[in-house]
């Protein structure tokens, strides 16, 4: 809750010194950590004008807590597509199909005209910074540039992930993102699966047109939402140019909504022993096929552990919820994912490696299995399993199934085997380190200096 953060009195003295633009993608793995951000940087006396699509907005007002009158939400509707009236699809939880992807993609690249236009208004106070996330990379540097404004990148993955991304060779060929990159000076599991390098080949533009590959050629700075204290050899190879960590702005475990639907789940958790429930969930942007469904249903019934799944999209196998009432819940819908972590039942998380949902289970001292799905998931998945916080469901190297006995066994490890207590351990003690409110104060203070320092070497240079 914003009440809970530390307002520096210093800073208090010139609220709004500094004017920040922020741009999330439209995910609410992505909206959230920008809110955070906000939040904290709000407190300190900046202003914040937060751009997003009006339902999106309702989301994020829809979490109950004191907000800072310096946090503005900009609302930008999405724009017509081919005549037709505004898309409703302007989150990943309104996504059906991949199909409909594109649909997104031009709703959010229409906040260039909305940045546009607010830049361009007078009556607006004029920003000093646009943070900006992944989807804005081909055109909010230069729109900056262009009104003379600083830009930095919310980068909303691991300094391991960023690092691999930079330093691997050739972004055509699956056979080398599969192997750790010479240039990485330690020993590392960090690197894809056939499986995924084959599908991230798909998706990634070349090594010559990315963009991401070298965030500092348009950007004044690169935020990192991570922390030395988790992966400090990874944070030393970005070195100090331009890349700095933000912590990992710790979600808020506000009072949720007392809907009908959220009490339900309460009240089932409320029966259950403390810290013996697995909590499944893939994100937002994750459609599960038929068979992937039913290989982690029946991997929850052969687990024999109480658990609560929750699943955006499709069934279970015919029969399964009623062989599991009792020990298990099966809930269709968004919940507040940083709440129910943080519930006393629950003690262990089934994830698809999202980063944000990683971060989220990291400071409740969740013990961790991973069933990486796209993107970087996998290259999560591996630098968890190494760092000793979770462990990853062994897939086929070349088509990525998986089988329910895995599931059911690595469930049973994390949770109730010996062969997992070392696990347990360190997500119990990495609770104490990276749900440290102090040590969140300490970067977001940093933070606050370079974009000070930045602002006024941009404004000296003009």
């Amino acid at each position: 809750m914003i009440d809970q953060l530390h307002t520096d009195p210093s800073m208090e003295e010139e609220p709004g010194k500094l004017h920040v633009v922020m741009l999330p993608w439209l995910a609410m793995g992505h909206l959230l950590p920008f809110f955070q951000l906000s939040k904290h940087l709000s407190a300190k006396g900046i202003r914040i004008s937060f751009f997003s699509t009006p339902s999106n907005i309702h989301r994020l007002l829809s979490i109950p807590e004191t907000l800072n009158p310096l946090l503005n939400f900009i609302p930008c509707s999405p724009p017509p597509i081919n005549g037709a009236p505004s898309s409703t699809i302007d989150n990943t939880i309104d996504l059906r199909s991949d199909a409909a992807r594109p649909l997104l993609q031009e709703a959010y690249a229409g906040f260039e005209h909305h940045l546009t236009s607010f830049l361009s208004d007078p009556s607006h106070p004029k920003p000093d910074w646009i943070i900006y996330d992944f989807g804005a990379l081909n055109w909010a540097p230069s729109l900056a540039s262009r009104f003379n404004v600083s830009s930095a990148y919310f980068c909303l993955i691991n300094a391991a992930a960023v690092t691999f991304f930079i330093r691997a060779n050739d972004f055509d060929s699956p056979e080398t993102l599969t192997k750790v990159p010479d240039s990485i000076p330690f020993p590392t599991t960090v690197a894809f699966r056939p499986f995924e390098a084959r599908q991230m080949c798909s998706v990634l533009p070349k090594k010559t047109d990315q963009t991401e590959s070298k965030p500092r050629s348009s950007s004044q700075l690169t935020l990192i939402r991570t922390c030395k204290e988790f992966e400090e050899k990874w944070v030393d190879l970005l070195g100090n140019d331009g890349y700095l960590p933000v912590g990992f702005l710790l979600p808020s475990i506000d009072k949720a909504e007392e809907s009908e639907a959220w009490m339900r789940i309460c009240e089932w958790l409320d029966e259950q022993k403390e810290h013996s429930v697995i909590y499944a969930a893939f994100g937002s942007e994750v459609i599960l096929t038929t068979e992937q469904i039913d290989e982690i249903a029946l991997g929850f019934e052969k687990s024999g552990l109480p658990f609560v799944w929750v699943l955006r999209m499709g069934s279970p196998p015919q029969g399964f919820e009623e062989r599991i009432a009792g020990r298990g819940l099966v809930w269709r819908g968004w919940v507040p994912q940083a709440r129910l972590l943080a519930h006393r039942a629950v003690g262990g998380f089934l994830t698809h490696g999202g980063w944000s949902s990683v971060v989220e289970g990291m400071v409740v001292g969740a013990a961790m299995v991973i069933l990486p799905m796209q993107f970087d998931q996998g290259l999560t998945a591996r630098h968890l399993a190494e760092s000793g916080y979770a462990v990853e469901v062994a897939r086929n190297d070349e088509d990525g199934s998986f089988s329910a006995e895995e599931i059911a066994r690595k469930l049973r490890m994390v949770m109730v085997e010996e062969e997992g207590e070392e696990l347990r351990k360190n997500a119990r003690k990495g609770k104490e380190i990276f749900g440290s409110q102090k040590l969140q104060e300490e970067y977001i203070t940093e933070l606050v200096k370079i974009l000070l320092q930045k602002r006024t070497m941009v404004s000296e240079s003009v």
